[in-house]
């Protein structure tokens, strides 16, 4: 799965996925996903209820994958962190592109530990 950068039109919005039946494969990485995680790491250092975030392939039930933004949050779901996100990613991706974000729940953090490091942990 490549992204593929472009200013035409904003990205689709970010999608919300719920924690049932979800895969990781590994880490999500190269240069363009580099750049993006350093403009995440600038908005999850200064929201403190975020404790780690990264950037997954993540399998959710049908063949092949999606990348995911998985963020651990001492306050689960947060629509303002959500939206500002999006506007991060919106920036540098094309209008075909979408970002699936999960806030996740401890039990999954230790899963993707196994396949993927954190980008970002609060410190």
């Amino acid at each position: 799965m490549g992204w593929l950068t472009g200013k035409a039109k904003p990205s689709r919005p970010p999608e919300v996925i719920t924690p049932l039946g979800i895969t990781f494969i590994g880490e999500q990485s190269g240069p363009v996903e580099d750049d993006l995680k350093s403009r995440f790491r600038e908005i999850l250092s200064r929201t403190p209820t975020v404790q780690s975030a990264y950037l997954a392939r993540l399998s959710i039930g049908d063949p092949g994958y999606t990348v995911g933004l998985c963020i651990r949050s001492s306050v689960g779901k947060d629509d303002l962190l959500q939206n500002c996100l999006a506007r991060v990613f919106a920036e540098l991706f094309r209008a075909e592109e979408h970002l699936d974000i999960l806030f996740m729940q401890d039990d999954q953090e230790a899963e993707l530990r196994k396949v993927c490091r954190a980008f970002y942990e609060k410190g």
